[in-house]
This record gives structure tokens, C-alpha cells and sequence, in this order.
């Protein structure tokens, strides 16, 4: 038979912080006021102990498992360094992509990189071995035991950091499917008029990902990184996607820029027959469709055929915008290039 007390002591010390009394019931399978008593009972032998570890008990029955006031002195010297934010940022990135060159890291991480690297492995995060003119970066078993982790091997790690990650990227509900595409763990947040859901979780995101131009109204709420992109068009989701592809899987990444690629030069050898055929002059009434309608390669003229998003509701053309779109960004612009190609020909 299981022994609840030494799963939830085990628990307690694994934790390295405050454990809610839910977390601790839904573990051994018991509840919460059985599982009470049981952590209660661990104070209580702590206590008698008079051991340099103790357990204490919030109001909010949350238990945690620390060294004694008295004693917090003598052991600051052996607690684990923490590390900044750009250097975990550093860290993270070697960790989901290893085994990577120096080189790229810093094409990714910026110079601020050289010195990271040093310190990471000055604390035997990670290793280095000689790679023509530039060094070959991976993590050690040191880096699996700092952060709690069952396994030192790379897949493990990046699995292990795909759930970690998915509360710290945060993206607007318009493109939650490009980053799930690009393999991009997120969470779906309303970043331009949050609710105070959404700004509980700005405490735990790292990099927000918005559209371009809104930064000034994010910033009041989040103080993290943030990442500007833009879907009027396929060349959009290209540098979308280039600009957000550091945080997915290599392969997953390269499909969705093979799939944009491979669309693009779809509908613009659509647009040339259809040129071709009819000599089309177009004149866009927004600047969304101005882009998309260069993009197809059509002649703008102050004569030609009206072309607008459908929220204006003028035009002799429409296409469908973010209200009543498909939830698929990919998906989205298809249908926006395809309701303007099918007017056109009609």
C-alpha cells in the first residue's frame, strides 16, 4: 500500500515551493481533508525533529517545505544561482535546439549571447566542443538536475520544455493557428482589452505575439518581449513566420514556409491568367487590399474594378476579413485571394 505521508513529503521537497492542498489531494488520491491531516501531521513530526528543515502552512492551505529562518545564513552560499531572464531566454533556446552552434545562437540571441554562454557553462549548464570556427553548444546532466528533470537526453529536454513553455509564449486568438502549426506551444491570450484572466496571465508569459502596431496599447499590461506580426497576405506569413520560427520545430517550421511558398505561387499564376484572359484593373479601397491586390500582381487604377474588406460594405468586390473568417490563418488569406480571383471573374 502507498504511504500518502512520504509521497506528500517527497512532493514538498521536490516542489521547491508552496504546494496547494489541491495538488498535494489529487497525488495520493485522497481528499483534501483527509490529505490535510495527513500534511499536518508532517509539521508536526518536523517540528519534533527540531531538524534545520520545516513545513509550514498558509492560510490558504498551501504547505512548503524551508530551511529555518535561523539557518537560511549559513546555506545561502550552496542555494542554486537564478539565473536572468535573458540568460534563461539563452539557455532555453540551446536547450530546444541543441546540439547548435555558437554561431547561430548569436544570430538568434543577439552578441549578448558570448557572455551567456560563458556563464552557463561556468555553472556546467552546458558544454562545448570545438566545431570548425565556431563551438557545438548542448546541455549537461547538471542542466536535468538544476531544473528537476527525469532525463539528461535531448528529446526528453525538449519535451520537457514544450510544456514548460506553453504558459510563458503568448499569442492573440488571430493567430493561435500559425503558431500551433510552426509546432509553437502558447497559450491564446486577449492582449488588447484584456480581462483580468487574461491579465493573470501576463505574469506568466515571457513573449507575447500581437499584431503589428499594437505594441503601445499592450504595453500598459505586459512587460515582457513582444513579437509584431501581420497576415494580410502570404509574403506577411512568410516574415511572420520567420520572425516567430526560432521558438517551433525545424521540420514543422519549414513545412508551413514550404506550404506559403508553394500557395503563393499558386494564386499568382492564377492572377496572371485571369490578367491575361480579362486585362484587369482593380482599385482597392483600403490599404489592406492594396497589398493583397499587388501581391496577386493586378494594375491598380482610380478606374478599375472597386475591391474592399467586407466590414466596409462598399465595394463591387469583397473579401471576408478576421470577424468572419476561417479560425486557420493559412486558410484565411486563401479565402480572401479566392473571393477576389472569383469576383474578378465574374
Amino acid at each position: 500500500m502507498k504511504n500518502e505521508k512520504e509521497i506528500i513529503e517527497a512532493a514538498l521537497f521536490a516542489a521547491g515551493s508552496a504546494v496547494d492542498i489541491t495538488r498535494l489531494s489529487d497525488l495520493i488520491d485522497r481528499p483534501e481533508d483527509e490529505t490535510s491531516l495527513i500534511a499536518d501531521g508532517l509539521i508536526e513530526e518536523y517540528r519534533k525533529r527540531e531538524s534545520g528543515i520545516e513545513i509550514i502552512k498558509s492560510k490558504n492551505t498551501e504547505y512548503l517545505m524551508q530551511v529555518v529562518p535561523e539557518y537560511v545564513e549559513y546555506v545561502r552560499s550552496f542555494a542554486p544561482k537564478e539565473l536572468p531572464a535573458p540568460v534563461l531566454r539563452t539557455l532555453s533556446v540551446i536547450a530546444y535546439h541543441q546540439p547548435v552552434t555558437q554561431s547561430d545562437l548569436v544570430r538568434i540571441r543577439g552578441n549578448s549571447a558570448y557572455s551567456h554562454v560563458h556563464d552557463l557553462i561556468g555553472m556546467e549548464l552546458i558544454g562545448s566542443v570545438p566545431n570548425g570556427h565556431t563551438k557545438l553548444l548542448t546541455t549537461t546532466h547538471r542542466f536535468a538536475e538544476y531544473f528537476g528533470l527525469d532525463s539528461a537526453d535531448p528529446e526528453a529536454i525538449r519535451n520537457a520544455l514544450k510544456s514548460r513553455m506553453e504558459a510563458r509564449i503568448g499569442v492573440t486568438p488571430m493567430y493561435g493557428s500559425l503558431l500551433r502549426r510552426c509546432g509553437i506551444p502558447h497559450v491564446v491570450v486577449g492582449a488588447y482589452n484584456p480581462s483580468a484572466e487574461d491579465l493573470a496571465l501576463f505574469g506568466d508569459i515571457q513573449v507575447l505575439v500581437i499584431s503589428k502596431g499594437y505594441t503601445d496599447k499592450v504595453r500598459g499590461n505586459f512587460s515582457g518581449e513582444i513579437v509584431e506580426i501581420a497576415s494580410a497576405t502570404f509574403d506577411d506569413l512568410l516574415e511572420s513566420v520567420k520572425a516567430i520560427g526560432r521558438y517551433g520545430r525545424k521540420n514543422d517550421v519549414s513545412k508551413v514556409v514550404l506550404e506559403l511558398e508553394e500557395l503563393k505561387e499558386r494564386y499568382r499564376e492564377k492572377s496572371r491568367k485571369l490578367d491575361a484572359e480579362l486585362n484587369i484593373k482593380v482599385k482597392p479601397a483600403s490599404e489592406m487590399a492594396a497589398r493583397i491586390l499587388n501581391d496577386l500582381g493586378f494594375t491598380i487604377s482610380q478606374t478599375g474594378v472597386l475591391v474592399a474588406p467586407d466590414y466596409l460594405g462598399t465595394g463591387d468586390i469583397t473579401f471576408p476579413t478576421h470577424s468572419n473568417a476561417s479560425a486557420d490563418v493559412i486558410e484565411r488569406i486563401a479565402a480572401r485571394y479566392d473571393a477576389i480571383l472569383e469576383g474578378l471573374r465574374g
